[in-house]
């Protein structure tokens, strides 16, 4: 079983649109896959859960009772009244922020979700992290066998990335941790600007994926379709991209 924490404590570079389209993608290429959704927003988590508004066990009370058993909170993803075939989702809700503030103070917190996935069995799990660099997105990283780290095309895009990579490697206790950069939201007309963000990503070059997530408005209404983009628009370049995503990644992981 192989765990891809989706990370980067800067919100808006599309880490959710990341998760979703990427186990969909997984789950088409007859991987068995699990998606965690870590971050209270819960907007990956939305696209697959037909009434998210019902309580339901999720992983709020995985991290509430670590006794608590994990397959209660999974459930099997839908889109559009469809099940979708190898793909299952641990959701959040808003309730999430809370108890992320009371599990801070615990004996072997950074844990709690290692010792819920290890009792499953996926051949890939993909976990949606939270903007930040709180306790629960320690949880992802010191569950995960490999990191994601989506970036856009902003000046800020790379901000706080030394304190990321800084904070894997103390996670996870080496320096030479496996993570890669996915570049998002790619417009080739903003030459100025990729030619800004490419230069300084150069310190970074051996960890940098090939594939390029191209700015697409089938993407954008893909989101408020609430589907993944290769339902809404199978055609599209987003498709295409994603598809690339899938099979350089899985050269790694």
């Amino acid at each position: 079983m192989k765990k891809i924490a989706v990370i980067n404590q800067k919100g808006g570079v599309g880490k959710s649109t990341v998760s979703v389209n990427l186990v969909y993608g997984l789950a088409c290429a007859d991987k068995k896959t699990l998606l965690v959704d870590l971050d209270p927003q819960a907007h990956s988590c939305a696209i697959f859960v037909e009434n998210p508004e019902e309580n339901r066990c999720t992983i709020k009370e995985l991290f509430a009772d670590p006794r608590t058993d994990s397959t209660q909170a999974i459930l099997s993803a839908v889109v559009r009244g469809n099940n979708i075939k190898n793909l299952d989702i641990i959701p959040s809700n808003i309730q999430f922020a809370k108890v992320a503030e009371q599990v801070s103070s615990r004996i072997h917190r950074e844990k709690l979700l290692h010792n819920h996935l290890r009792k499953l069995v996926y051949d890939y799990v993909v976990v949606d992290c939270p903007p930040n660099l709180g306790v629960i997105t320690i949880n992802a990283i010191y569950a995960a066998d490999f990191i994601l780290i989506p970036i856009n095309y902003d000046k800020g895009a790379l901000d706080g990335m030394a304190d990321l990579i800084g904070t894997i490697k103390e996670v996870k206790e080496t320096p030479d941790f496996p993570y890669l950069i996915i570049r998002n939201l790619y417009d080739i007309r903003n030459k100025q600007t990729n030619t800004y963000i490419d230069s300084e990503l150069e310190p970074f070059n051996n960890k940098i994926l090939t594939t390029k997530i191209r700015r697409t408005e089938s993407i954008n209404q893909s989101r408020i379709a609430g589907e993944p983009i290769q339902i809404y628009d199978p055609q599209s370049n987003g498709t295409y991209d994603y598809k690339d995503l899938i099979e350089e990644l899985m050269k790694y992981v």
